[in-house]
């Protein structure tokens, strides 16, 4: 427990099909930002509104049931690849959705080359199992979110190990696929930020720039600096 605020005077209101990223310092309460979304803490001041009801009504797991959330400790499950997309939305199967789902995360093409394709192992433990590196772990976790299909997408450095080429194709895939569902990104990659609707900059607990790139760079704030400093 702290007596320190972690978020204090936060208020902004987020449409249905929109794709907003959250930056900021480390520290800046950005994690906490989305613990509160997903209802891991309750807000001690303040309410969170969905769709005009209060969070704390809803019933949680029929919330959750339109949430997807990727986080940097995604499970590495040694299953088949096939499974660990369709962990995403057990409620559902079918194979066509979890191989669009796969190439939506820029991961399909290297599934084919693996020795059985989508019904290869990831275990060196099974006979004829494999391991992904990192990245590829990382575009698989993506393809179980895109699989999930969720209302709410929240991303918390989804793509710290992929390459940039791959990233750009990832989320490019994420804003076409936005309509009717809020997608939210907090990453330190501002190639990935840039390109998002919306921008809220959280600083010391406080939203205090909220833009796309273009008026957020000529306001020459926080954001601007972050950007220049990364970039130049």
């Amino acid at each position: 427990k702290t007596e320190k605020w972690v978020l204090k005077d936060i208020n902004f209101r987020v449409d249905k099909d929109e794709d907003i990223a959250i930056v900021g310092k480390n520290g800046a309460g950005k994690s906490t930002m989305i613990k509160l979304l997903l209802r891991i803490y309750d807000p001690q001041k303040g309410e969170i509104f969905i769709n005009g009801i209060n969070i704390k009504e809803l019933d949680i797991n029929s919330y959750y049931k339109l949430v997807g959330i990727l986080s940097q400790s995604f499970n590495q499950l040694s299953i088949t690849v096939q499974d660990n997309i369709y962990v995403g939305d057990v409620s559902k199967r079918m194979d066509n959705e979890i191989e669009e789902a796969a190439k939506k995360a820029d991961v399909h093409d290297t599934i084919m080359e693996l020795p059985e394709r989508y019904n290869t192992f990831l275990s060196r433990e099974v006979k004829g199992g494999i391991q992904l590196s990192g990245g590829q772990w990382q575009k698989l976790a993506i393809a179980r979110a895109f699989f999930r299909n969720a209302k709410l997408l929240i991303l918390d450095e989804p793509t710290s190990g992929v390459d940039s080429i791959s990233e750009e194709k990832i989320f490019e895939n994420i804003r076409e696929n936005a309509q009717d569902r809020t997608t939210v990104i907090v990453s330190h990659r501002f190639a990935t930020v840039r390109k998002a609707g919306r921008i809220l900059v959280i600083d010391d607990g406080r939203i205090t720039e909220d833009g796309d790139h273009p008026t957020l760079l000529k306001q020459d704030g926080l954001y601007a600096r972050m950007y220049n400093k990364q970039v130049g």
